[in-house]
C-alpha cells in the first residue's frame, strides 16, 4: 500500500486528518489540539496510544461537566498524544495569563494544510496561534512509504514584542493492549524522583523521594521495578520525573504481543520524561479507577506543579521576541524482538 492522507472525517464534531501507509494508521484531531489520537500498527490491528474511558466532549461544547476551567484539559482529554505548551502541569498564572492544566496549545483548534499527497510520502502541516500567551504553534506530521515510523515536527514562535517563558510537554501516553504486566519500560535514564505534590494514596512513593533508575526506593522500603507495568488491580497511581538522559528515546514493548513501540526526542530539548503510571489508581475524577495508562512524556521542565513552578526550579525555558524553537520526534512499532 501506497501512503494516503484524507481530510474529509469528523469525530464527535472536529475536524480529523488521517494518514496511512502499509505499516500505521494515524488519526489527527485538527479540531483539537492536533492531538495524535491512533497509532495504529496494521500487522498486529494495535493501536499503541491510550484511549481515555470516560465521556470526553469536543471544547466549545456548552456542556463540559464542570464550569472550572482548570479540569478543561480533562474534560476533553481523549487520550493519545497531546502538545503541550505553554504551561505544563497543574494550574499556573505567568505574566497575567491563567492557565488551567496543561492549558494553552492542547486545547485550541488547529488549521490543517495537506502539504504532501504522493505514494511515497503524505505530511500536514497544523498550525495554531494561542490567545492568552504570544506563541504561534506548527507541526508537521508525515508518513514515509515502507516505513513504520511517524515523524512529528513541532516549533514554537514568538510573535509578541518580550520574551517570554514556558514549559513544553509531549504529552504521550500508551494503553492497552500493548500496556501490559507483560511489557517491558526501556529509558536510558540515571534518576527517578517522585513528584512533589504528588501525594496521592496510590502513589508508590513518597513526595520528592529521589531513586536511581529503573528501581528506586519505595515509600515501604522495598525496591519498585519501573520497567514492568503493574496490573490493574494493585491500584498504583505514580507520577515521577525521569532524569539525567544519556539519550533521547525510549521503549515499551510487549512480547506477547510481537509489538513494541520507539520513541526518538531530542534530549538537549526535552531534559526529563514524565512518568505518569495510572494503572487503575487513578481513582479521582474523571477516571475513577478506569484506566490503565503509561505516560511517557518528554518534558522541559519539572514540577507538574505548572510553569510558575518550573520558573522557581530554574527549568522553565525562554523564547525571545521573534524566536523559534523546535523540535523533531518520531514514534516507530516494531516487532519485540527488534526492541
Amino acid at each position: 500500500m501506497h501512503c494516503r492522507v484524507t481530510t474529509e472525517y469528523q469525530r464527535r464534531g472536529l475536524d480529523v486528518v488521517v494518514l496511512e501507509n502499509r505499516h500505521l494508521r494515524v488519526e489527527l484531531l485538527a479540531g483539537k489540539g492536533g492531538d495524535v489520537t491512533e497509532l495504529r500498527d496494521k500487522r498486529t490491528d494495535v493501536n499503541v496510544l491510550f484511549e481515555a474511558p470516560h465521556e470526553w466532549r469536543a471544547p466549545g461544547e456548552s456542556y463540559v461537566g464542570s464550569p472550572d476551567a482548570s479540569f478543561a484539559y480533562l474534560d476533553h482529554y481523549p487520550g493519545g498524544w497531546q502538545n503541550v505548551a505553554p504551561n505544563a502541569g497543574g494550574a499556573s498564572t505567568v505574566r497575567g495569563a491563567p492557565f488551567g492544566l496543561h492549558g494553552g496549545a492542547a486545547l485550541a483548534p488547529w488549521d490543517a494544510t495537506v502539504v504532501a499527497d504522493g505514494p511515497d510520502r503524505v505530511a500536514v502541516r497544523l498550525t495554531t496561534a494561542l490567545t492568552r500567551y504570544p506563541l504561534r504553534l506548527e507541526r508537521l506530521v508525515s508518513l514515509a512509504a515502507g516505513e513504520a515510523t511517524l515523524t512529528v515536527a513541532d516549533e514554537l514562535t514568538n510573535v509578541g514584542e518580550v520574551p517570554v517563558p514556558y514549559a513544553w510537554l509531549q504529552h504521550v501516553a500508551f494503553g492497552p493492549p500493548l500496556l501490559d504486566p507483560a511489557a517491558t519500560v526501556t529509558v536510558p535514564c540515571g534518576t527517578a524522583v517522585a513528584d512533589p505534590g504528588h501525594d496521592d494514596p496510590n502513589a508508590r512513593f513518597e513526595p520528592g523521594a529521589e531513586g536511581a533508575w529503573p528501581t528506586p526506593t519505595g515509600a515501604d522500603g522495598s525496591a519498585v521495578d519501573l520497567c514492568s507495568p503493574p496490573p490493574k488491580d494493585e491500584r498504583v497511581h505514580d507520577l515521577l520525573a525521569l532524569g539525567e538522559l544519556e539519550d533521547g528515546w525510549y521503549d515499551l514493548t510487549n512480547p506477547e504481543l510481537d509489538l513494541g513501540v520507539r520513541v526518538t526526542f531530542p534530549a538537549d530539548r526535552y531534559e526529563y520524561v514524565w512518568y505518569w503510571g495510572a494503572f487503575g489508581g487513578f481513582e479521582a475524577a474523571p477516571f475513577f479507577g478506569r484506566n490503565y495508562t503509561l505516560g511517557l512524556e518528554p518534558c522541559t521542565s519539572v514540577p507538574n506543579a505548572g510553569l510558575a513552578e518550573a520558573m522557581e526550579t530554574g527549568t522553565a525555558e525562554e523564547i525571545a521576541p521573534g524566536e523559534t524553537h523546535g523540535a523533531t520526534l518520531t514514534v516507530s512499532t516494531h516487532a519485540a524482538d527488534e526492541s
